[in-house]
């Protein structure tokens, strides 16, 4: 089975940062959380403070209307499993103790977060959403920047010394407004002083740097409308340091001649501000490449809250066997068919559990119209948000699917992320799915009664006597098919041997 935890609880996170403040509920398995209400105000709580020290009566009274209504939406929505936080605007400002004393008065409970708090919060949320990850973690709010090593070899993933910045997108056009060489000065001084930077013994230099933040995301939007990038999600988009550092500089400049229409007028503003920090990180710290995620503070605390067991289950195949459990589904149909094809499938090391989530997201696909499934399942594939799947891994559960559909030709937007050996085997995972689904109707008791394996170079089909009425023409038009991808000879036999069809030729 494929062990993922399930819950129908509520958990609520109340977000109070220096721009925005934010209510995310979510239900689902706890490994991989759904968004089911996700509301947010622009306060900017840390407008001001650079200037006057604290937060303003207006700011003040646009969060506190808005925290009103989210302890209102949560005892309508029977949440009782609430974490509500507080980061740099209400830790900074003079007057951040009485705001907090104003949230408390609507029920709530807020919890006033450290620099290194916030930074390790994000990092968990980073590590919840990449298991494997080693690099940094970089999260641009409204009033800071944390930036924490993290290291999946490492318990929890997160490594001690997480520092805060004030670099936040509310203070950068004050200190860009210096100049670009004070600015530059500023930046790398500032990490400098902690430890980061080209001296500093921290910084993760050759590794990834993970980007968190909603202005850093709105650049990832922009990039990959640059670059017509296939995928449309910026959870999980890469792009090399080189490649960062050049559309940093463009769009530091701002005014975009063709900004992406899903980029909110705020975000918008703050943009070319967020690519002039980019360019300085990646200037300083030298990584290997960037990565953007989606996840970030508030999915950390939740990550934090689970048990040990729970955080090493799979998000990505949490996160698909919900979504094919609401397609009625069954995710152990799932497994055994993954077991049943697994002697024909030629897995890598790094395929891990990708196998088991194409197979579910391919029997999805059987469940809705015959003339859009195809298309509908390589869309999810492509479009919707997998947590703990990679570009490469994106790719080849597309090509899984469509081969499911009897289809072996890569689409081009498929070779633009995955290597042509990735593909050719996915082609052979959905092959060998298609033959599994369409032999024994994708039953227990078919499958126990027939399988599949390679023997000296051929592809052998054995049925025991509850199969035998299952073989018909079709089934055989998909073992020659699977056996002439795999580059293989077929046979297809009872289990005591007696040959019923092969590859050679009868008069």
């Amino acid at each position: 089975m494929i062990g993922i935890s399930e819950s129908s609880e509520k958990r609520g996170i109340i977000d109070i940062g220096s721009n925005t403040v934010r209510l995310v509920v979510y239900n689902g398995p706890p490994r991989a959380p759904v968004v089911v209400l996700n509301e947010k105000v622009n306060a900017r709580l840390g407008k001001d403070l650079g200037r006057t020290g604290a937060i303003s009566e207006k700011s003040m009274r646009m969060a506190l209307s808005a925290l009103s209504r989210f302890a209102a939406l949560l005892r309508l929505l029977d949440v009782t499993n609430v974490e509500c936080v507080a980061t740099a605007a209400a830790r900074d400002a003079a007057n951040g103790p009485e705001f907090l004393d104003a949230v408390r008065s609507f029920g709530l409970s807020p919890r006033l977060l450290s620099g290194e708090q916030e930074a390790r919060a994000s990092a968990a949320g980073v590590i919840a959403a990449f298991p494997d990850a080693r690099g940094v973690a970089a999260d641009l709010g409204g009033g800071s920047l944390e930036l924490v090593e993290i290291d999946a070899t490492v318990p929890g993933g997160v490594c001690p010394g997480g520092v805060t910045l004030p670099f936040g997108t509310l203070r950068l056009p004050d200190m860009r407004a210096l100049g670009a060489q004070k600015f530059s000065d500023a930046v790398r001084s500032g990490l400098a002083a902690r430890g980061w930077g080209v001296d500093g013994h921290h910084g993760g230099r050759g590794l990834p740097l993970y980007i968190v933040g909603g202005s850093w995301r709105a650049l990832a939007l922009q990039a990959m409308r640059v670059l017509d990038w296939p995928v449309d999600d910026p959870h999980g988009f890469e792009l090399s340091a080189s490649e960062a550092l050049r559309l940093a500089r463009i769009f530091e400049k701002g005014k975009l001649e063709d900004p992406d229409p899903r980029i909110s007028s705020s975000r918008l503003a703050t943009l070319s501000d967020a690519a002039a920090l980019m360019a300085h990180l990646v200037g300083n710290l030298h990584p290997s490449k960037l990565v953007f995620s989606s996840w970030g503070l508030r999915e950390g605390l939740l990550h934090m809250q689970l048990p040990e067991a729970i955080q090493q289950e799979s998000p990505m195949l949490a996160s698909v066997a919900a979504f094919a459990e609401s397609a009625r589904v069954d995710a152990a149909d799932a497994v055994r068919i993954a077991e049943w094809t697994a002697p024909v499938c030629r897995d890598a090391d790094a395929d891990g559990d990708l196998r088991k989530a194409a197979s579910l997201l391919a029997l999805a696909a059987m469940r809705t119209e015959p003339n859009m499934r195809t298309e509908e399942a390589r869309t999810w594939a492509m479009r919707k948000r997998w947590i703990g799947l990679d570009m490469c891994g994106r790719g080849m559960m597309a090509m899984t699917v469509h081969a499911n559909s009897g289809r072996t030709e890569a689409p081009p937007e498929l070779t633009r992320l995955t290597a042509k050996a990735d593909l050719e085997r996915a082609v052979g995972w959905g092959l060998a799915v298609r033959l599994c689904r369409r032999l024994t109707g994708g039953t227990a008791r078919g499958m126990e009664a027939s399988s599949v394996l390679v023997e000296n170079g051929v592809l052998v089909l054995t049925l025991q006597d509850p199969a035998l009425p299952l073989y018909g023409p079709s089934n055989c038009k998909d073992v020659k098919c699977l056996a002439d991808w795999l580059g293989l000879a077929w046979r297809v036999q009872k289990a005591d041997g007696t040959l019923i069809e092969d590859a050679a030729p009868r008069t």
